[in-house]
């Protein structure tokens, strides 16, 4: 497996040129680890996978990669929801109500 560790501001760029070179948006999948979360999309190139990973603070946004791949706009708005990381300009912004009913628990993985 290939990975490619950026800083958020590279995400669009980097999306792009994977996207350019024929993969395939896999998943992705959010870690809180404390005082900031790891992200990571995952992405099928022929039978290989590329990891892009990308630490953000708790404080701070993400940009969504919805508007050049709209598939992630779920798996954007799922880590948005158990989360609470904030992903800024999602495609479909379910806000917090796509998985969650109003009476659940709000952000049920986020470390307190």
């Amino acid at each position: 497996m290939e990975e490619i560790v950026i800083g958020k501001g590279e995400l669009g760029l980097t999306v792009q040129r994977l996207l350019d070179d024929d993969c395939r948006l896999a998943t992705a999948v959010c870690q809180d680890v404390g005082d900031h979360f790891l992200v990571a999309y995952y992405f099928h190139k022929g039978l290989d996978l590329v990891a892009v990973r990308i630490e953000v603070g708790k404080d701070e946004s993400l940009p969504s990669i919805s508007g050049l791949h709209l598939a992630a706009a779920l798996i954007e708005n799922e880590m948005k929801e158990f989360f609470g990381i904030n992903i800024t300009d999602i495609a479909i912004d379910f806000q917090g109500r796509m998985l969650l009913a109003e009476e659940s628990p709000q952000t049920p993985l986020l470390k307190k």
